[in-house]
């Protein structure tokens, strides 16, 4: 009964003072965290058809045909499908396929967010969007900077720093 009453007091509190956690979508945009896992983009210029994407996706999201000759003839993307678990990205040698930070999808059908290589080029998401320049802000977070205080060494006896 006391954590009812503590919890009420809480909200009470927020009322009173004016505080509002709720944005006003769509006419507000919310604020996105860098880390945020988004639509993917596909660079086709950067592509090695290497199909490492394909390989470590858990639950087939990604779909690449290939020809005789090893080249690669189609990339299929279902959005309905993914998971948004950015393994594809990590895995990528030229990092040609990133995750934007957009997240606006309808479709009435799951079939709607199935896109082939054409169709991913005329997504609203991908036009001025450079992969690399559109990583940029992330991958500081996660490889570090490389000064001394963001090394740590096993058995140093020191614990590894906390991520910002």
């Amino acid at each position: 009964m006391m954590g009812v009453i503590k919890s009420l007091g809480v909200t009470a509190k927020h009322a009173i003072k004016g505080d509002t956690f709720t944005v006003e979508y769509p006419d507000e945009s919310p604020g996105i965290s860098p880390r945020f896992r988004g639509t993917h983009k596909f660079s086709l210029s950067r592509c090695i058809w290497c199909r490492m994407c394909e390989e470590v996706c858990p639950n087939g999201t990604i779909d690449i045909k290939m020809n005789e000759k090893r080249e690669g003839e189609e990339y299929n993307l279902n959005l309905g499908q993914c998971i948004y678990c950015r393994l594809c990205e990590e895995v990528c040698p030229v990092d040609a396929i990133i995750l934007t930070q957009h997240f606006e999808l309808n479709a009435g059908t799951k079939a709607e967010l199935e896109y082939s290589m054409e169709d991913l080029m005329d997504v609203p998401w991908y036009k001025g969007v450079d992969p690399l320049e559109a990583r940029e802000p992330d991958r500081g977070a996660w490889i570090g900077t490389g000064e001394e205080e963001d090394v740590w060494e096993p058995g140093s006896g020191t614990e590894p720093a906390e991520a910002d």
